[in-house]
């Protein structure tokens, strides 16, 4: 849902013209504020850390202790013992930090220094891996257009949008809502690159707090709820 200034401010608790400074980007909400408009806008809690980070730098590194950069070898050799597809990503444009060799092998040339947002429209081969590119590809860019300009220099969102806006899909779906995004229904059928069988998959999403890390991890699990694959 969308609010107009003066309803958001009133959910949030703070004058109209406090929440006009904020969206002009002249005014740095405390972290009090912040919290209330976190809860007012219902931003996923997913998104929370990184829009804090990007808000306030160095803070986290001073309340959780510092965050790595890159994944370190302890890190990367977790991820490998994973059995199913499995990435450190940042959200919401998908960055990979890092990958295990299932997610190689179902996603080529979706590795480290990639990005998720620009590997499904750029990349052909997406489509045909994931049967429900639609509904992943609409999740992702809704994330992109509602969390990016929280969480990402405008420069950034500029470069992934210049090189995704040549697809035929990338248009509609940059100003419209997802029907079902990805957080409603996590299960997606995704094709073997070895024999094509498809499989049902479950998006899990997890996030290291220590030590603090600056991703998430993202699996594509097994789905154990059968019923609610259905």
């Amino acid at each position: 849902m969308r609010y107009t200034q003066a309803q958001l401010a009133e959910l949030a608790g703070l004058s109209k013209s406090a929440i006009e400074k904020i969206e002009a980007g002249k005014l740095v909400p405390g972290l009090e504020s912040l919290g209330t408009l976190f809860d007012a806008l219902l931003i996923p809690y997913i998104y929370r850390e990184r829009i804090i980070a990007a808000l306030f730098p160095g803070m986290l590194d001073r309340i959780l202790g510092p965050a790595g950069g890159v994944p370190t070898a302890a890190d990367m050799a977790d991820l490998a013992d994973l059995p199913y597809p499995a990435a450190y990503l940042a959200l919401p444009e998908g960055y990979v930090f890092g990958t295990n060799q299932h997610w190689d092998n179902t996603f080529p040339g979706l590795q480290a220094k990639a990005s998720m947002v620009e590997w499904l429209f750029t990349e052909p081969y997406a489509k045909v891996v994931l049967l429900d590119w639609e509904r992943i590809a609409h999740t992702f860019t809704y994330g992109l257009r509602m969390m990016g300009p929280l969480a990402m220099s405008p420069t950034r969102i500029a470069d992934i949008t210049q090189r995704c806006e040549s697809h035929p899909r990338w248009a509609h779906m940059w100003i419209t809502d997802p029907v079902e995004p990805l957080a409603q229904q996590p299960i997606l059928r995704l094709a073997s690159p070895f024999d094509w069988s498809i499989s049902q998959r479950e998006v899990r999403i997890d996030k290291p707090h220590l030590p603090h890390r600056p991703w998430v991890t993202y699996r594509l699990t097994p789905v154990r709820d059968q019923a609610a694959a259905a």
